[in-house]
Parts: C-alpha cells; structure tokens; sequence
C-alpha cells in the first residue's frame, strides 16, 4: 500500500461517523452479546473505539466495517471477539479503592474465619468478575495471602474472569510498568512484584507464586451457557463487580439494562452471607 492511499485511509477513519442505522444496529448487537446497552449520547465514545480497530485493519468507513463484523462466515466469531475487546472499557489499577480492600481484610475475612471454626466452611472462595487486565485479582489475593500468613487454617481460591480475550492475556502475563504499582504500599511492592524479563527495564512481574493463586478465563455474561446453568460451578463468599457495573455507567444511563439476569445468576452462584463490593 502506498503511504498516499495509507494517509487517504487514516484521514477518512478519523473523518467517519455513524449513520442512525448502522448506530443502531452496532448498538443492538451489542446489547444481544455482552448486555451493555449503549444510548445514542454515547455514539461519539463508541466511534472512537470503533475506529481504532477500523484502523488496524486499515477499513475507511463504518460501513465497511459493518461489512466485515457481519458479512464474514469463516471468522465472524474472532472478530467479534475483537470488536467486543474494543468496545468494552478496561481502565482498572493496582489497589484503586483502598477502603473496599480494608474491609475484606478487617471484617469479611476475620468473619469468615469464625465460621470456618462453627461451621467447617470451605476454602474461602472469590470472583474477580471483569478483571480487566489483572490489577485488581492481583491486589485481591496479596491481600488475601497477607492474612493467609497471620491465619495459617485459611486458605483461598480466586476466579478472575473477562469479557476481553486482550486484557486476560495481560492479566495472564501479569507485567506491568512501575509507574502502574504508585498505589502499591512500598512492602508489597517489594514482597510480590520482581524485575521483569523484558527489554524494558520499568516494567516489573508478579511472583509466581502469587499468579498461580489466580483462575483466569474468558466469560461472557450473555452467553446462553451463564444464563440457565452457569459454567461457574464454585459458591463464593466474595464476589467483585465494580468493573461489570463501570461498563454499564460507561455505556449510558440505563446502568441496569441487561443486567437483572447477570445479578440473579451470581446471586444463585454465592453463598449465604456472602458479599458483593
């Protein structure tokens, strides 16, 4: 391709806008595949998303684009997953609301820990639900290992799932650069993230040890399988949804739209006194 038609092509990307027809046809299918329901004062967020991956794939307009998510056959289902990864929001970090940790650490788990000595509960279990790219399960279970080392009977289990086949290969990879861990207290830092084998010299790693405290998988709230008779087998004492509920903010006003039967599945998936945060 030459760097004229390459520039034409960015300049008509950033140029683009959805006609009402196709907004509303991106913003249905959306809503049919990942329940997040997008109102018509968030279309200039969802082109920007948009255009990024019109970008990589070098697409001028969003009809053809439109043309490639729907009219392919062989790999209509990759790139839905690639569309998906781009309309959903990731922004998370490390220990980003400090009071929530504190409470699990001063009241959930102490509690827990007393019925455990009544009732012979099991494994303390917990779902990280829209992980993102793995800051927040990460910050969960150094919490949790914390406490785990002062209670030498507890022991946990963590589920951290994504709607986003991206963030969850981030997570997995669990890399992060230095300026990511300011909110990190400097004990943990040192504790549980070391140098990182890459070229760049900022970016630190989870320890082993505490990656493989963590289940990471790809899970869609809308898949018929979660609906009716949900993959996740597990009961939870904990389960973690702030990033599912800024998704639905992120999306529009109707923060619930689509998401009474995604509360009632994880109700049916928890256990007695447990708790949401």
């Amino acid at each position: 391709m030459l760097k004229s038609d390459k520039a034409e092509i960015i300049e008509s990307i950033y140029n683009a806008t959805l006609s009402p027809e196709l907004l509303k046809r991106f913003t249905q299918f959306i809503q049919q595949r990942c329940g997040i329901h997008i109102v018509p004062s968030k279309q200039s967020m969802l082109e920007g998303r948009l255009r990024k991956r019109m970008r990589q794939l070098m697409l001028p307009t969003f009809e053809d684009y439109a043309r490639y998510l729907f009219g392919r056959k062989k790999d209509t289902g990759e790139e839905i997953i690639h569309f998906l990864d781009a309309i959903t929001t990731n922004k998370t970090g490390f220990f980003r609301e400090a009071p929530h940790l504190d409470y699990m650490s001063s009241e959930v788990l102490p509690e827990f820990t007393r019925q455990h000595d009544r009732h012979r509960a099991k494994t303390f279990r917990i779902w990280s639900a829209g992980c993102s790219t793995g800051e927040e399960p990460y910050s969960l279970a150094i919490i949790l290992n914390e406490f785990a080392e002062k209670n030498p009977a507890f022991s946990y289990a963590m589920l951290a799932t994504d709607l986003s086949k991206r963030a969850l290969g981030t997570a997995k990879a669990a890399v992060y650069d230095s300026d990511q861990l300011e909110d990190v207290p400097p004990e943990y830092r040192h504790k549980y993230f070391t140098a990182a084998r890459t070229s760049n010299k900022n970016q630190r790693h989870i320890i082993a040890a505490l990656r493989k405290t963590i289940r990471f998988r790809r899970l869609n709230f809308m898949d018929a399988a979660f609906q009716a008779a949900s993959p996740i087998v597990e009961k939870y004492q904990l389960i973690r949804t702030r990033r599912v509920r800024g998704n639905c903010k992120q999306a529009g006003e109707n923060e619930h739209a689509g998401s009474e039967c995604v509360y009632g599945r994880m109700h049916e998936i928890s256990t007695t006194g447990s708790c949401c945060l």
